[in-house]
């Protein structure tokens, strides 16, 4: 068989990609018969497009299911996208500020059904990128989180849970966008530090004598006009004789709040004493909570200073920022802004707007997380969730002691619409269809006049049930019988507490079982000096642009090579880019080896008879045995970097450097073919995971059986033999032509030139040969040392030709005189012997004795060159 002298992966992977979705190779249906293996794809945004964060978690997820599917299991990865609520519609608001229009000029109806345009228009790009890197999940399967399906599923589980008191509506502190005028989840947050300033303000004790009173430090002045209490820290003895006591509110001076103590405080940042606004504060708020206090909000959804619960003066209608401009003015004016000094903090940035978030009460939906954390936490401690690495279960089991509730109203138009109507008195009436709403208000209340809430869900409600959902609950389908739970979830760090505890929260809840026994968190990637990739920065890299630059193989082996689970940290270098391309060009070069082998390669994939396999054959299977188990045992612990290095190592340093080199020796052309073609076959199978393309490219190319490698059998390493002796005598020969290269390029041979070795004749002439082959040396048989093979190897010695040797000793001669020189210049020099530091003067004492008995080896090996042999 012919093959192109180069191998381009522009040309192949594109052309196998479409073969093998053609073929259906992806898909799975659900036997009962064999283990299952499923993953479920974190669904990424519709707006998305992959970096090299996704890359690396989807290379991993591919690995897995192609590794289970030719394990034989009932593999399957499971696809789909999210409706991305927020971000889509940032999307199209701003699509339509540039046509001079607005949303609610448009209508909600419109509204949607342009969201569902745009979706379908551009929200399959990135699952192209997907096909583009080899990513291999079931796409006759894919799921999106606003199909009729999923929302159904979405209602169900919104229903139930309300009539089980687990939802309820109520007035509590949330994350408001200003911009984008919507609730915001933390995971839509952006923390970022920024330099601000730090004032100090005097609340007075007596409003007419102002001299005296508790000094707070704030960085957010216009939130004080809300403020209900100053709390200090029941052992800071600073303030002992203030608890209880009353101090009147800056800059109105029109109302007394109270002095109390709480455990909450920081006697250590600022002066010890600070102001609480439950209102628009989430620390504030829960001191709120804890000692009663009311909670009048003073900043409106507009981000615009409001007297609707308490007086605010004439700073009513003023926007945040100006409000603030002006009460410091009236503080200072009053003597009560005392200091400023700089400060960086962090501020909390809606990643979709960018406008600062503002914590403030709203009247909302929220779920209880209490009850639902309970058996999750439970799940965790009785080992039947684990994560890996193992101290992410840290960062689960805290979040999930320090739950609160979940907010999951949004202001917005795109999403799940709430199953939530209300009648003209207010009642609300929660139901999974309109019908069912209406028959439920008549019931109830004797009205059929009802009207939908505008809201609708956030977008990680809907995510919270994707392990079940996609599988068609509330149906029973084989799916779900067969498919729930999952075998693992692959995902970031970041989101352990936005998304895979309220997955296995909600799946206890409702399917009684954990989503997937086991969460495996992939690294943060960082650039080759330690920066987190960011645009910001610029060292952001498009996975994308390596896929089209090296090649898709390429690229995932890139990102395996340097992915190490437990520091958690893949610091990428491209330049393991053109080393992966380079590996693929060895195996590209290997395989036109075996291919163009004179006699042919055996139709049948089976082993010659075993007195025909030389030392080579033996330590090449067994080195095959080895690094199979290995791969195993690298999987089954998801140590992708060590799974591929060993791959790596096998095929480039292994089989290409060492096995194939040895089988140009080989007398037995039959017993060469058959090996070279068993174990290339069973190599290629065996990288297949990490490098789908080249790995089919080849394998069609060599005797197989099957249509394609996606659906041929893993490698059984009992099925591989092993011959330890012979292995290590070949690993003894191994380490003996690297000790003869190393004597070739100390003296400066050419890689063409001859070298004579010497060799016992207990050595077997198979061995002899290879070295022979191995170090481009003519062979002189010596006496048999009649010791172990070690020893015998251990007796091989190089003859370098005379000229070449006595060449090279001239030149060491005139280097070593010239060091010797300087020395003695540098030593001889009174000025440097006498203000040098000792230390220093030393080294240069002994750089120059060695450098003396040096001199003195060279020249005494040259005289003996010249003497008569």
């Amino acid at each position: 068989m012919d093959l192109p002298k180069h191998y381009d992966p522009a040309a192949v992977e594109p052309r196998l990609y479409e073969r093998w979705e053609r073929n259906g190779y992806f898909h799975a249906e659900p036997d009962a018969a064999r283990p299952p293996f499923i993953i479920c794809m974190p669904p990424p945004n519709v707006t998305g497009r992959a970096h090299l964060g996704t890359a690396s978690t989807f290379t991993a997820m591919d690995v897995l299911t192609r590794y289970h599917r030719m394990l034989g299991n009932n593999a399957d990865w499971l696809p789909g996208t999210d409706h991305a609520a927020i971000a889509t519609e940032a999307v199209l608001v701003r699509e339509l500020a540039r046509e001079g229009t607005r949303r609610e000029s448009l209508g909600r109806e419109r509204f949607v059904e342009r969201a569902w345009e745009w979706s379908r228009t551009y929200g399959g790009a990135i699952e192209t990128q997907f096909r583009r890197l080899g990513f291999g999940p079931d796409w006759q399967r894919s799921r999106f989180t606003m199909d009729e399906g999923l929302s159904a599923a979405v209602r169900r589980v919104f229903v139930q849970l309300y009539r089980e008191g687990l939802i309820y509506r109520g007035t509590r502190l949330v994350n408001w966008d200003p911009a984008g005028q919507t609730t915001v989840s933390d995971a839509e947050l952006e923390r970022v530090e920024r330099d601000g300033i730090l004032w100090r303000i005097r609340y007075p004790f007596d409003r007419d004598e102002t001299s005296t009173g508790i000094e707070i430090a704030t960085t957010r002045p216009e939130t004080m006009l809300g403020d209900v209490a100053i709390a200090v820290h029941p052992s800071d003895s600073r303030y002992a004789g203030a608890i209880g006591r009353s101090v009147w509110l800056p800059p109105l001076l029109q109302r007394e709040i109270p002095v109390i103590a709480d455990d909450a405080v920081d006697p250590e940042f600022g002066t010890g004493a600070v102001k609480v606004t439950p209102a628009h504060d989430p620390l504030d708020y829960e001191i709120g909570v804890r000692h009663g206090l009311a909670m009048p909000g003073v900043i409106d959804l507009d981000a615009r200073i409001t007297g609707a619960d308490v007086d605010v003066g004439t700073f009513a209608g003023l926007g945040r920022f100006a409000a603030r401009d002006r009460i410091l003015e009236e503080l200072r004016a009053e003597g009560l802004l005392l200091a400023s000094a700089p400060h960086r903090h962090a501020i909390a940035i809606s990643e979709r707007t960018g406008d600062i978030v503002e914590p403030l009460l709203s009247l909302q939906w929220f779920v209880k997380m209490a009850p639902l954390a309970e058996p999750a936490l439970k799940a965790y401690q009785e080992g039947k969730l684990r994560f890996v690495p193992e101290r992410h279960g840290k960062t689960y089991e805290y979040w999930l002691r320090n739950i609160r509730d979940w907010n999951v109203s949004r202001q917005i138009w795109w999403g799940h619409q709430l199953p939530v109507w209300y009648t003209d008195a207010g009642d609300e009436i929660v139901a999974e269809s309109e019908d069912e709403a209406l028959e439920l208000a008549q019931r109830q209340y004797g009205t059929r006049t009802l009207r939908r809430d505008s809201d609708t869900m956030d977008t990680w409600f809907s995510s919270g049930i994707w392990p079940f959902s996609i599988l068609g609950w509330p149906d029973a389908t084989p799916e779900l019988r067969c498919w729930y739970p999952s075998q693992v979830l692959v995902t970031a760090g970041e989101i352990i507490f936005l998304w895979v505890a309220r997955m296995v929260m909600l799946g206890l809840h409702f399917m009684g079982r954990v989503p997937f026994p086991d969460v495996l968190i992939t690294p943060t990637v960082f650039d080759e000096v330690g920066r987190k990739m960011s645009k910001s920065l610029g060292n952001a890299i498009d996975p994308l642009v390596l896929a089209e630059t090296y090649g898709a193989d390429a690229t995932r082996v890139s990102i395996l090579r340097q992915m190490r689970l437990e520091n958690q940290e893949l610091r990428y270098q491209e330049s393991r880019c053109e080393e992966a391309r380079n590996f693929n060009n060895k195996v590209w070069n290997a395989t036109r080896y075996i291919v163009g082998l004179p006699e042919g390669l055996p139709k049948a994939m089976v082993l010659p008879a075993r007195e025909t396999l030389t030392h080579a054959d033996r330590w090449i299977l067994t080195r095959l045995h080895e690094t199979i188990v290995a791969v195993d045992a690298f999987l089954a612990r998801y140590d992708f970097g060590n799974v591929a290095e060993t791959v790596w190592r096998f095929i480039w340093y292994e089989f290409c450097d060492w096995y194939v080199e040895a089988t140009k020796a080989s007398a037995n052309r039959a017993t060469r073919a058959g090996v070279l073609s068993f174990v290339w076959n069973n190599a290629m199978r065996v990288l297949h995971p990490i490098a789908p393309f080249i790995s089919e490219e080849v394998w069609l190319a060599l005797p197989h059986d099957g249509p394609t490698i996606v659906t041929a059998a893993w490698p059984d390493a009992q099925e591989v033999p092993t011959f330890d002796r012979d292995a290590r005598d070949f690993e003894r020969l191994q380490r003996t032509v690297e000790r003869v290269r190393n004597v070739r390029a100390a003296i400066g041979l050419h890689p063409r030139a001859r070298v004579e070795i010497d060799v016992p004749e207990d050595v077997p002439e198979e061995l002899c040969d290879l070295l022979a082959l191995q170090t481009a040396a003519t062979v002189e048989r010596s006496a048999a040392v009649g010791k172990t093979l070690d020893e015998a190897l251990a007796a091989v010695s190089v003859r370098a030709p005379r000229g070449i040797l006595e060449e090279r000793y001239r030149k060491d001669l005139k280097t070593l005189q010239m060091e010797i020189d300087r020395g003695e210049r540098k030593l001889g020099n009174e000025s440097f012997v006498a203000k040098a530091p000792a230390n220093v003067v030393a080294k240069e004492r002994e750089k120059l004795d060695g450098y003396r008995a040096e001199l003195a080896r060279v020249e005494a090996a040259l005289h003996a060159l010249k003497e008569p042999a």
